[in-house]
């Protein structure tokens, strides 16, 4: 016979044998042993929870001879045909693909005749809610005044789109999600079963990615126990699920913390390359906090910088992650939200450190110079407030105007276009051999350039500053472009949202040169059209 997958061969057969619904198998038994059967039930709840199964149980049972307590026996001729499959008198139909007014029409004619093989005619009902309102109408009055022979049992995961004329002919059982020690037990029963050794963390794993489904559960383990040939440890279940392990949130999460944002860039895109999606890392990042506020909240103290910051604090974070999930929805490219949300984070952290660390001390101090400051002006009210020392260097949102200038100083408009022309194939080569630099690169435009070096515009300042001030990053990528254009070159990065206001102060600090220099107007304006281009330009007198 073929493999079938573990959620089928462990399929539940008995009332006894179905997790985490006791209050729904529990009222089913006492039905069935008290013989006080209804006509029709609804049975409602989350995917994978057991509602099909129970359905089935409840089928074997009130058809089963040899039955003890409500429950079926598993042996005799009616049971052992519903198990496999060939009773005739247990239809199961998919509403979801059969949901015409024809299908239950037909349903309505057959129900009449009597069953060939057993006590009663079951007809279990799947995803009812997809029926069409033509459909529930032929429905309606066979539920109302169905044969004696005759049980519907209605399953669905929305009763909300069930009509309730639908719903107050039957007897509804609302069915719960599973609880996560109750899968965990279940799953240990599962590897027991079938001789393989697992990692107890990686079941808890399993358990809490299944969200209360215990199908989900099974998949999730069938899918890992392939992947580990036999062996079951929580690296196989994270790399199946594409999920982030607790350690490696911990590690970002120290890096922002602590305000290291460029390593906790490395570390996300460490995580890119290895095949993570970002949705993933942002629902298993909040994941990570919650355990975390549960830890604080019980007075446990687990491994991390996290631990040193404030309820409050987390609160907050928690709630930058989930308006970013809400973000990402509709971006087009979820990378820059979730390098953003680093930012923020760690900003986050860092104004309420700065709000809490203030000393009495410090205090006092600014008081004193305040006071000092105030005395002057009542002495001396037209006294001028003195001028700062210009610095010998200025820098702006992380980078340095004199590398800028440096770079114009020498620019051409042959080497521009040259890397202009070339700036898609470098993203290209990039998107194929270099993914953690993809979300770095592809914002960015060349906008002036020389033999010796380029100046790249970077939509996201966070983006200019990694280049800047990350040796590792712009050696990477000066090596890429050397393999584009041939050329060995040296990267500067101003950031977009400042490059129109670089450019103006420069061309009018050359305009002052030029006119100190007594320089033509017309070799300036050269000089500005061969460096930015022609149409950039505008002459105002």
């Amino acid at each position: 016979m073929s493999y079938q997958a573990l959620y089928r061969v462990f399929r539940s057969q008995a009332f006894e044998e179905v997790v985490g619904q006791k209050h729904v198998t529990t009222t089913l038994k006492n039905a069935i042993a008290r013989n006080k059967i209804s006509h029709a039930y609804l049975f409602n709840g989350p995917r994978g929870t057991g509602k099909t199964s129970i359905a089935k149980i409840f089928a074997k049972a009130i058809n089963c001879t040899e039955r003890h307590d409500g429950e079926p026996c598993n042996e005799c001729a009616s049971c052992l045909s519903i198990t496999n499959g060939t009773n005739s008198d247990v239809i199961e139909i998919d509403a979801a693909s059969n949901n015409g007014v024809d299908e239950i029409r037909n349903i309505r004619d057959k129900v009449k005749y009597a069953p060939g093989e057993s006590k009663y005619k079951v007809y279990i009902i799947d995803e009812v809610h997809m029926l069409t309102t033509g459909a529930f109408n032929a429905l309606l009055k066979t539920l109302e005044e169905p044969p004696g022979h005759a049980i519907f049992i209605l399953a669905t995961t929305e009763p909300h789109k069930i009509p309730p004329t639908i719903i107050s002919r039957c007897q509804r059982f609302d069915f719960k999600a599973i609880a996560t020690p109750d899968i965990v037990e279940h799953l240990k029963y599962v590897c027991d079963k079938e001789s393989i050794s697992f990692e107890l963390p990686a079941l808890e794993f399993i358990a809490q990615t299944a969200e209360g489904g215990m199908r989900d559960a099974l998949s999730i383990l069938d899918q890992a126990i392939a992947f580990g040939d036999e062996e079951l440890t929580l690296a196989h279940v994270l790399d199946v699920t594409g999920s982030v392990g607790k350690e490696d949130l911990r590690q970002l999460t120290d890096a922002i913390v602590t305000h290291d944002v460029r390593t906790a860039f490395e570390l996300y895109h460490q995580l890119l390359s290895g095949g993570k999606e970002v949705n993933r890392l942002v629902t298993d990042y909040i994941y990570y906090l919650r355990d975390v506020i549960v830890d604080v909240a019980t007075g446990t103290k687990g491994d991390g910088q996290i631990y040193e910051v404030d309820l409050s604090v987390i609160y907050e974070m928690i709630d930058k992650i989930n308006d970013t999930l809400v973000s990402m929805r509709f971006a087009v490219n979820m990378n820059i939200h979730f390098e953003v949300l680093i930012v923020k984070l760690s900003e986050l952290v860092k104004s309420h450190e700065k709000g809490a660390g203030a000393s009495t001390e410090y205090i006092d101090a600014r008081m004193k110079e305040f006071e000092e400051k105030l005395s002057n002006i009542q002495l001396n009210p037209t006294a001028a407030p003195a001028k700062a020392k210009p610095k010998a260097e200025r820098h702006v949102n992380k980078f340095s105007i004199a590398q800028i200038e440096n770079v114009l100083d020498n620019a051409n408009r042959e080497d521009l276009t040259y890397l202009k022309e070339n700036w898609q194939a470098l993203i290209d080569h990039v998107k194929q051999n270099d993914r953690a630099l993809v979300s770095l690169l592809q914002n960015s435009e060349p906008v002036a350039a020389s033999s010796t070096h380029v100046l790249i515009k970077f939509e996201e300042d966070i983006h200019c500053e990694l280049v800047n001030k990350g040796d590792d990053k712009r050696e990477q990528i000066e090596s890429i472009v050397y393999t584009i254009i041939n050329k060995k070159v040296k990267m500067v990065g101003v950031p977009d949202s400042q490059w129109l206001q670089v450019r103006h102060d420069y061309i009018k600090n050359k305009k002052q040169q030029s006119e100190v220099k007594a320089e033509p107007k017309d070799d300036i304006i050269k000089t500005a059209e061969e460096l930015f281009g022609k149409d950039t330009i505008n002459l105002i007198d």
